[in-house]
């Protein structure tokens, strides 16, 4: 298969690896002023590929600031971005994509289908691809660019996958398939939005240790931050979340079911406390920071997703308050006003995403 991956941070990357990896040409497309960090790549003619413990040497330089080289005949494009930048790279790739392509946003879900077809009907675009999500990075991984190194400590067992049409779900879920055997086919967009668990984990426990990210040199939130108190914020937006998806008609994944089932977690310790299976993971502990109050946990976690929901509830008739709770204060803090700013189902579209009825 020809696949297009858009993005050049830790997934981006990974992707592109395991897609050859399995057998699938690849391009990849990077920001020029970005590329620079594929100088060693580029020296060695590629990376060093561990995938869960399994070592290689993966040849793969087709590495491109280029759009229009990039997604020329793929079948498949998977945007690989933080979904801050959606519109941005919509605006861009608009130009190149065809009818018969299949763009997957392959990020933890943030509506990236809507948003991409609200800027092609801005600009007056007729072009229609299919577009796919999942709910989370199909990896656990990190690249170590100075080295050319890709560690892939996790491939995702369970990903939630959803279209904007369902009239192309099946087809378009056979294809994915074909790339990502683990995938689970959803009807509703909804239910695979609010399966990210990214919202429900960061900003709360984020939030309540700004002192000590301001203080420390170094600061691990997963391994330090997730306590037997600070864990109460996440599992306070967990409930809410639960309730928004049975509004909706489904019962959604706890924050800790759906870890195990991803792999993250192990089935061993489903009876042990969450803030301690995030503390001990073999994954988790691994992941650093944040390191600066300003940073994706928040900015990123509360704008695209948490106001999201927060609007989301307000239109069916679910409360949020400790959601609501924590937009406010990390507005305040930040110096920002998040509603303002953030995402809401009202932007998004009210028919698009379902809700023209409620």
């Amino acid at each position: 298969m020809k696949i297009a991956i858009v993005g050049s941070g830790n997934g981006a990357v990974t992707a592109a690896l395991d897609m050859i990896s399995k057998g699938h040409q690849v391009k990849l497309y990077c920001r020029n002023q970005s590329i620079h960090k594929f100088d060693k790549a580029f020296e060695r003619g590629g990376f060093d590929f561990i995938n869960e413990g399994e070592k290689s040497f993966v040849k793969f330089t087709d590495i491109s600031d280029d759009m229009e080289y990039v997604l020329k005949d793929a079948e498949v494009i998977q945007m690989i971005i933080p979904s801050s930048f959606i519109e941005h790279y919509a605006k861009t790739m608009a130009p190149f994509i065809t009818d018969q392509q299949l763009i997957l946003f392959n990020i933890a879900a943030a509506m990236g289908s809507i948003r991409f077809i609200n800027v092609l009907e801005y600009k007056h675009i007729e072009v229609m691809p299919k577009f796919a999500e999942v709910n989370t990075l199909t990896y656990g991984t990190r690249v170590d660019y100075d080295k050319a190194e890709v560690n892939l400590s996790l491939n995702v067992k369970k990903v939630h996958f959803s279209t904007y049409d369902k009239s192309y779900l099946t087809d378009s879920f056979k294809l994915v398939k074909k790339l990502y055997p683990y995938i689970v086919k959803e009807e509703s967009l909804w239910k695979t939005n609010l399966e990210n668990g990214n919202p429900e984990v960061h900003p709360g426990p984020t939030l309540l240790n700004v002192g000590r990210i301001d203080y420390a040199d170094n600061f691990s939130l997963y391994k330090e931050g997730i306590t037997p108190h600070t864990v109460k914020l996440l599992h306070a937006v967990e409930l809410e979340r639960l309730s928004l998806g049975r509004k909706l008609g489904f019962e959604l994944n706890t924050a800790k079911g759906a870890r195990i089932e991803r792999g993250y977690l192990s089935k061993e310790d489903k009876d042990e406390p969450l803030n301690k299976l995030f503390n001990t993971s073999p994954v988790f502990s691994q992941i650093n920071g944040p390191n600066e109050v300003e940073n994706r946990y928040l900015t990123e976690d509360i704008a695209f997703g948490l106001v999201l929901w927060s609007s989301l509830g307000r239109v069916i008739g679910v409360p949020t308050p400790n959601i609501d709770a924590i937009i406010v204060i990390a507005s305040t803090i930040l110096e920002r006003d998040f509603f303002k700013e953030g995402l809401t189902v009202e932007e998004l579209g009210l028919e698009k995403v379902g809700l023209q009825s409620v």
